[in-house]
């Protein structure tokens, strides 16, 4: 019998997917319990609203992105390009799954004028990219270089493209 903790990591992982795939207002409680198999009102149970569901997702996917993307940044075993590309393919390999899509992108673009619960979620997940960027590129250019590309880094990420490691000019 599935205890009470696996049916909401149950409903997080298909409310990520959903969130991720169609955005906030694109995604009901009733396609989230369809989708996990549970009645709605177990949902309710669970999450008291759909805000409160969402802030759940941003926290896991947050949770996620610190323990097994961003922490490549801050690993001093490894060389500052070996960070960049590790923290890279670690992020290539996120957002090439069978869902693509960012729950925080799409919550900032849908939502961040209308829920002001998702304004502080949505800018450290942005802020937590740019610092993890910033303490690579700190290994390798000075601080104002650092902050300029980690911050370009950050709104590249931000609207889905992807880097090769920048060359160092002279």
């Amino acid at each position: 019998m599935p205890t009470e903790a696996s049916k909401s990591d149950n409903i997080l992982a298909v409310a990520t997917l959903l969130f991720r795939a169609m955005g906030y207002h694109a995604t009901s409680i009733n396609e989230v319990a369809e989708k996990a198999r549970i009645q709605k009102a177990s949902v309710y149970h669970h999450f008291e609203s759909k805000e409160s569901l969402a802030i759940a997702v941003m926290a896991k996917v947050q949770k996620h992105f610190d323990t097994s993307i961003f922490s490549y940044a801050y690993d001093e075993a490894l060389s500052p390009e070996a960070r960049l590309m590790e923290m890279n393919r670690a992020l290539e390999q996120f957002f090439s799954g069978e869902t693509t899509g960012c729950v925080f992108v799409n919550f900032a673009i849908e939502t961040i004028d209308s829920i002001p619960s998702f304004l502080a979620p949505v800018q450290g997940y942005f802020t937590a990219c740019s610092h993890a960027y910033r303490s690579i590129f700190m290994q390798v250019y000075n601080a104002g270089e650092a902050n300029a590309l980690a911050d370009d880094f950050g709104s590249d990420f931000a609207r889905g493209t992807h880097h090769d490691a920048p060359h160092r000019q002279h």
